[in-house]
């Protein structure tokens, strides 16, 4: 039997092996093409992609208008009750009561020394030396504190003309009497000396031409000039 040497066989095991063809040998390694990957979120080209929608920013169908202010409605409240008048009912001046006697009177004046109107309210006595022409009422006694403050008696229950000047009192007793003529009528004057007093359904209006003072007086009313 032929022996091989070390040698021998290693040049063998070269050439099988083809280990030192050098580069020659090279293209006859089989080689892989790789194609570019498609992205996982890519959409094929040919692919129609259906509208999204999405429900937060889907349009109505229906227009929306600019959101207006519209102005608060009005109740109209109806017509304010008048307000309690303050205006007197009888005169206030001097001035004023000629004009009322002048103008209101009625008929012929009749001559009475004391008198009363309808329901014995206002009482009359023109002719008292003490307290000259005086008139008093029965009901509607008039509140006034700077006059009846204090006293015993709480509302002007008749006026006086003292030392010629007319006066409100604070009265508790009266000046009453019976037997007098009652004077109906709106617009009657009655005369005693130099004392002229118009009846009025409204009150009693009475002038002193010789001291030139005077007086209304009537329920819840009376002025003094």
């Amino acid at each position: 039997m032929r022996s091989f040497g070390t040698a021998t066989v290693l040049i063998m095991l070269l050439v099988l092996t083809g280990c030192g063809s050098g580069g020659d040998d090279a293209d006859d390694v089989p080689t892989i093409t790789t194609r570019p990957s498609v992205s996982a979120t890519s959409t094929p080209t040919s692919a129609t992609s259906a509208p999204s929608t999405d429900a937060t920013t889907e349009t109505s169908s229906t227009p929306t208008l600019p959101a207006t202010s519209e102005p608060t409605p009005t109740e109209t409240a109806g017509p304010s009750p008048e307000p309690p008048t303050d205006d007197p009912v009888g005169p206030t001046t001097y001035r004023e009561a000629q004009a009322r006697l002048n103008d209101r009177s009625t008929g012929e004046p009749v001559t009475r020394a004391r008198f009363t109107t309808p329901d014995d309210v206002v009482y009359c006595l023109l002719d008292d030396p003490v307290i000259g022409p005086a008139c008093e009422l029965r009901r509607g006694f008039i509140k006034d504190a700077e006059v009846c403050g204090g006293g015993t008696a709480d509302g002007v229950g008749r006026i006086e003309t003292f030392e010629d000047r007319a006066r409100p009192v604070c009265n508790t007793d009266t000046i009453r009497e019976p037997g007098a003529d009652e004077i109906a009528g709106d617009g009657v004057l009655a005369v005693s000396g130099d004392v002229r007093c118009l009846v009025e359904t409204v009150g009693v209006t009475c002038l002193d031409t010789g001291a030139r003072t005077g007086f209304f007086l009537a329920p819840l009313e009376y002025h003094v000039f």
